[in-house]
């Protein structure tokens, strides 16, 4: 049997894609897609080749499976086993629980000896990595997926038994267990703090204390809010270029039209006069229709903001009356 394209699909995305050979923790090279067999220093592959070295690594894993499973296997039985031997290597998996119990025919039994298959030595120390669990779960699932397109649910006449998780609490014992640990509460309060450890919470404590009596306006904005500040600050801000572009205008004709002297003396000779007395409408409706908007926005943000210190004020009056 072949790997089909789930298979492979499942090892690319849990090996990933390294177009440049790197050093392991398991001390050997690697590239492509967990590719390890030619892969050396210096090495780089495009993404083609790193397929078709996949396609050449599964090879020797679907003849480990020809020979050593008795059992008769669906194509996601399969692909799931091929990206499981992939991942912890053709010795480990002759030893493994998963082969036994294939062999003894228990598929159930064999899906969930692969979930064993989660921990790794780092740095000498034997844990459970995320990831190895997700893949995992992941290689478990497609091994139980029927391959004719159906899925397969368990009946609502018959539910899993509360004996299916060991460490099960209780009714009983749930009501039972208090919401708060005061004992540990006794044993935190009489820890001794250090002088930084005091000084952060007497300082946490004078911020909550200012927040809780202090004017609402003057609050911790956030930062959504700050961005809004600074938009009023920019629409006003050029609301007041363009009155000052306004005001320029008016005073070059006024200038041109009472003292012409003084006019062509800064550069405002009859010519550029003429074309700003024709141009003057498009000008002022331009400007004043940027300044309306301008101001629109920053009233309607002012607004905004007004509401919501109002908003703030009414829950610390509700905070101080203790509701």
């Amino acid at each position: 049997m072949k790997t089909g394209d789930t298979g492979l699909n499942l090892i690319k995305a849990y090996e990933g894609l390294r177009m440049t050979a790197h050093y392991t923790p398991s001390e050997e090279w690697s590239i492509g897609y967990g590719h390890s067999a030619t892969a050396r220093h210096g090495m780089s592959v495009t993404e083609g080749d790193a397929m078709r070295l996949l396609q050449e690594d599964v090879k020797p894993i679907e003849q480990v499976i020809s020979e050593n499973v008795r059992a008769p296997l669906n194509q996601n039985e399969h692909d799931a086993l091929v990206s499981l031997i992939f991942n912890i290597g053709e010795e480990n998996f002759k030893r493994s629980t998963v082969l036994r119990k294939l062999n003894a025919g228990d598929k159930l039994g064999a899906a969930e000896a692969i979930e064993k298959w989660t921990k790794a030595k780092i740095d000498g120390e034997l844990v459970t990595l995320d990831g190895l669990v997700r893949r995992r779960a992941a290689e478990k699932s497609l091994f139980l997926m029927p391959t004719d397109s159906s899925v397969v649910v368990p009946t609502s006449d018959v539910t899993p038994a509360p004996e299916c998780d060991g460490n099960i609490i209780s009714e009983a014992e749930l009501k039972a267990t208090p919401v708060v640990e005061f004992e540990n509460v006794r044993d935190n309060a009489l820890t001794e703090l250090s002088q930084e450890e005091m000084g952060r919470r007497a300082r946490a404590l004078f911020a909550a204390t200012q927040s809780l009596t202090g004017d609402p306006g003057k609050m911790i904005v956030s930062k959504a809010e700050e961005r809004e500040d600074i938009g009023v600050t920019v629409g006003a801000a050029l609301a007041g270029i363009l009155a000052l572009a306004l005001t320029l205008m008016g005073a070059a004709l006024m200038f041109g039209l009472q003292w012409p002297n003084i006019a062509n003396a800064i550069g405002l000779g009859p010519e550029r006069l003429a074309f700003l007395v024709d141009t003057l409408p498009i000008w002022m409706a331009a400007i004043g229709a940027a300044i309306s908007y301008f101001l629109l926005y920053v009233l309607v943000k002012r607004a905004a903001r007004h509401d919501l210190k109002r908003v703030r004020a009414r829950e610390i009056a509700r905070v101080k009356a203790g509701i």
